[in-house]
This record gives structure tokens, C-alpha cells and sequence, in this order.
């Protein structure tokens, strides 16, 4: 993974799906969830993600968005694609108004591009926008109000009112059916019981990573974007005293030949944990978690430990056990670590 990818999420209700959604492959899932004629019309895999955020800097703590220009299947046109995930509370009425002033900030995007490329006027073709609002809320929200719903005009003025479509994925009236057979779909099928009780976790996530495995060779990028988009969400969601039987649901359910590398990926996040439990004086739980984390990893690249290696293990300062963990990957056996 780039070093990006490795960096924790912060707000992981909303950033860490927006940085999941960084895939183009998961992009495309997502549109067809909503609305699969527009997803096979376009041609995902020539997708550009523009790095510039619509919102506002006062809001960037509030908001996650993301922008994409897709190429149609057919022809020379593309379309944008803007993806607006929301995590509040409470559903917003407005939601239409607030896509509106981001739709004409896109267009006046591709506007400066004209100027900047000297276009001639007869060329300028304003892109069809789709606005996507991926909600991973709780609270019951069914659709997006249009615009004509909301803003009293009488009849006569009524075709003054701007009129567009939105896409609505609301990730809890998400089916089986709709989540089976992607990446994504394993991943946000977890994310469904993120905060339901640790054996139903446990449960989406032994499935997701089953289902993950499946995914054809050349998907490997995917599989490691989804497979680290599960860790962090059991170290941003879960209690520290949960978290090591929910690492051991994912690794259980990771195929024979992703184990290893799924393990490492593990381990990184443990090394993170000890990091974090040092700078904010988290009590001795973590530590013990990633103490027994680091067992389990040994006992997975060298076979079962003697009860003397694992009192070894269970003594470790939080130091020690962080040395352990870095030259881990790199030892031949026990007694290279000093076991």
C-alpha cells in the first residue's frame, strides 16, 4: 500500500468510506447499487478523480465528497460523478439546495478549464452531472426531496424551479442481493453491524473476507483497499478489549494464500494501537490486546509457541513488544527474536 493508504482515518463514518470509494471499481459499484443502467454506461475503468473539494473550509469537518470525470462507453462525451457521503444524525431536507450550489461549483470547474485551454465557443458543452448521496446514518431516510418539494412556488412560477435527479444509496436499506458479488458490497455489508453486537461482527466479517477472496487476481489492489478498510474500521469502531477477536475473525476468514499478507497488514495495526495507547495513556487493555495479537502472529508464521516463549511474549514492555513486531516479518525463527 502507498503510504497514504496506511495513514489511520480520521471520522471513519464518513472519510474512511470516501477514501474507500477511491477505487474506480468501487465507485462503479456504488452507482449501479443505485442505478445500474447509468454504471454499465460508463467506462470506470478511464475514471479520473479530481482532487479538489467543493466544500466549504468552515464544513470540511461536517462534510466528505469526492469528484469524478468518467468517459461514456460510446462516443467521446464523459460525465461527473459527485459523491456526497453523509453520516449526520438527522436527514437534511435541503440536501437538494446544498447539491445544487456544489453541481454549478463543478461546472464552473469546467468553465476555467475552457478558459484556461482557449476553447472555442462553439465547443463549450457543459457534462451532465449525476449527484450521489451515500447515507450511513441510522435515522429513517427514504429519498432526497427535490427541489420542487421544497421551495413554495405557485403553479405558474413552478417552472422557474431547477429540476434534477439524485442517486440515494441509504447503506441500512441495503439487501443481500444489492451487496453480493463486490468488494464493496462485502465491505459495506460489515459495515451495516459495525456497532451491532461483536458475534454479528464477527459473523460479517469472517463473511466479507470469504467473499473478498473470490475476487479475480488482477483485483488484488482491491482486495487489500477492502481488506485494510476492514481493519480500520474495527480499530476506529470497536472497544480496545474487542478488537483482538475481531482481527482473528478477519484473518480466519481470509483464503489460505492472502492470510499471510493480511496478517501483516495486522500487524502494522497493531503497531499502531501500541503507538496510540502510548501518546494517550490508554490502560494496560490495549497493551494486553496487542500483546496477544503479537502471540497469534508468531504462532501463524512459526507454529505453536512453547510455554516459555509465550510467558516471553506475555512480559514484554510496551517497547519490547514494538521491536517485536518490526523485525517480526523479517525473522526465521523464534530465536531471532530472542525467544
Amino acid at each position: 500500500m502507498t503510504q497514504q493508504d496506511d495513514a489511520p482515518v480520521r471520522e471513519f463514518a464518513d472519510r474512511g468510506t470516501i477514501w474507500l470509494l477511491g477505487s474506480p471499481a468501487n465507485l462503479r459499484d456504488l452507482v449501479a447499487m443505485a442505478a445500474k443502467d447509468i454504471a454499465d454506461s460508463l467506462e470506470f475503468s478511464r475514471a479520473e478523480r479530481v482532487n479538489r473539494s467543493f466544500v466549504p473550509a468552515n464544513l470540511h469537518k461536517q462534510e466528505a465528497d469526492l469528484l469524478y470525470r468518467v468517459p461514456f462507453r460510446a462516443g467521446r462525451a464523459e460525465v461527473w460523478v459527485y459523491v456526497l457521503v453523509e453520516h449526520q444524525s438527522q436527514p437534511d431536507r435541503l440536501m437538494s439546495l446544498r447539491l445544487l450550489s456544489y453541481m454549478v461549483q463543478v461546472w464552473d470547474l469546467q468553465r476555467e478549464a475552457w478558459d484556461r485551454d482557449h476553447m472555442p465557443a462553439v465547443q463549450r458543452r457543459p457534462a451532465p452531472i449525476v449527484p450521489i448521496v451515500f447515507y450511513t446514518g441510522t435515522r429513517r431516510w427514504r429519498r432526497v426531496s427535490d427541489l420542487a418539494s421544497i421551495i413554495e412556488a405557485p403553479r405558474p412560477l413552478q417552472r422557474f424551479v431547477p429540476r434534477f435527479d439524485t442517486l440515494f444509496v441509504n447503506l441500512a436499506g441495503l439487501g443481500t442481493e444489492e451487496l453480493k458479488g463486490s468488494a464493496l458490497g462485502s465491505v459495506l455489508r460489515a459495515l451495516q453491524v459495525a456497532h451491532a453486537s461483536a458475534e454479528e461482527l464477527q459473523e460479517a466479517l469472517v463473511t466479507a473476507m470469504h467473499e473478498l477472496g473470490k475476487l479475480p487476481a488482477e483485483d488484488r489492489a482491491e482486495w487489500r483497499r477492502a481488506a485494510h478498510y476492514l481493519l480500520l474500521l474495527v480499530r476506529h469502531l470497536r472497544k480496545p478489549s474487542e478488537r483482538e477477536c475481531l482481527y482473528q475473525a478477519l484473518s480466519d476468514g481470509a483464503a489460505p494464500e492472502q492470510r499471510e499478507e493480511f496478517d501483516e497488514m495486522a500487524m502494522t495495526d497493531a503497531q499502531v494501537l501500541l503507538a496510540q495507547g502510548r501518546r494517550e495513556g490508554i490502560h494496560e487493555g490495549i497493551q494486553e490486546g496487542c500483546r496477544r495479537l503479537l502471540s497469534r502472529l508468531l504462532e501463524r508464521r512459526f507454529g505453536p509457541l512453547t510455554t516459555h516463549q509465550r510467558r516471553a511474549v506475555e512480559a514484554l514492555t510496551e517497547a519490547e513488544a514494538e521491536t517485536m513486531s518490526d523485525r517480526l516479518l523479517d525473522a526465521r525463527s523464534p530465536a531471532d527474536l530472542g525467544l
